[in-house]
């Protein structure tokens, strides 16, 4: 198991919280994962300026123009040096910029007062919601994380398509790990994958530190499911497509197509099985093709699981989906 020992020696000596059951439905086995509790959340960069105009109320303006304005005429000797970078802030809020907007937002937030907090959160949701902004939806997923799960996934989703579909490599790690407390591991072993491909797929966006996280948080959830959980069937065939790290098999591929094969062939069983009954004869019939599609199956995966690129997890995954179908075929 992993323990806060094995994550003091990873990460320098910093201690973490001891990680908690996650409850599932996989055969009734608690699932230990510990992938959050690691490594943490990913800090993130900040966004770039987008073309959209973000819609701010009038009263919730007002409040940022008035905290600029105290940032640009202080005395206090901490912000004197920087008295002409808060000018030009307040310049460029009147303007209309939104990364002055952002800005004021991280200054409202920092000083970690009650009220000040509230206006941060609402300049963030004015921009991450009216205009894509993808530094606010980073802070907005940062700042729900620990009271409102699944508000912070969307917006870690929404951040992790970055600007203009390049992605955001921290908020790609974030969600993976909220949907992994969510107990959607198929989702989080997607996004977790897709942070650690991101040297592969978009290199001028990614930080090689940040690579190395996510790809060890792969490994690790990979055999947190291999050694922790029993998925059935149809979990094992949701995570099956996202359990290399190399995205295998990759579509219009000959493995590709025999997996999309035997799923078809799966979900027309599942299918007929829910259909009622009519007489002997027709019981009769729909036994044979019932076998038909299951040997079918059954034959496609068994020609998948030759492929010497399959990872471990899917292997794994495939031995649960082919005994299930012998105990369907027997």
């Amino acid at each position: 198991n992993v323990t806060n020992d094995h994550a003091s020696s990873l990460f320098g000596g910093q201690r973490l919280e001891r990680p908690e059951i996650v409850d599932n439905d996989w055969g009734g086995d608690a699932l230990w994962f510990y992938i959050g509790f690691i490594f943490g959340r990913l800090s993130s960069a900040t966004g770039q300026p987008v073309p959209n105009s973000p819609i701010v109320e009038p009263e919730l303006f007002a409040k940022a123009v008035d905290h600029a304005k105290t940032l640009a005429v202080t005395t206090d000797p901490q912000y004197k040096q920087h008295q002409k970078q808060y000018q030009q802030l307040l310049e460029d809020l009147r303007n209309g910029s939104v990364e002055a907007l952002y800005s004021v937002a991280q200054s409202l937030n920092n000083r970690n007062v009650g009220e000040d907090r509230i206006t941060s959160v609402q300049l963030w949701h004015a921009l991450a919601d009216g205009a894509d902004h993808v530094a606010s939806a980073v802070a907005l997923g940062f700042s729900y994380a620990e009271v409102d799960k699944e508000l912070a996934l969307k917006y870690f989703v929404q951040a992790s398509n970055g600007d203009d579909e390049d992605p955001h490599q921290a908020s790609l790690y974030n969600a993976g790990r909220l949907f992994l407390e969510l107990s959607d591991a198929a989702s989080s072993l997607a996004y977790i994958r897709a942070c650690a491909n991101v040297d592969k797929t978009h290199p001028a966006y990614e930080t090689s530190s940040q690579t190395k996280t996510c790809e060890e948080a792969y490994e690790l959830l990979s055999n947190q499911i291999i050694t922790k959980t029993a998925p059935g069937i149809e979990d094992a065939a949701d995570l099956f497509l996202y359990a290399s790290i190399d995205d295998f098999p990759q579509e219009n591929t000959k493995e590709f197509i025999k997996w999309s094969k035997a799923m078809e062939l799966l979900q027309t069983y599942g299918s007929l099985m829910q259909k009622e009954e009519g007489t002997t004869d027709d019981a009769n019939k729909k036994a044979k093709a019932f076998m038909t599609y299951l040997s079918g199956a059954q034959e496609e995966l068994l020609s998948l699981q030759k492929s010497k690129k399959l990872s471990e997890l899917q292997n794994y995954l495939l031995e649960i989906i082919l005994g299930r179908i012998q105990v369907l075929v027997t």
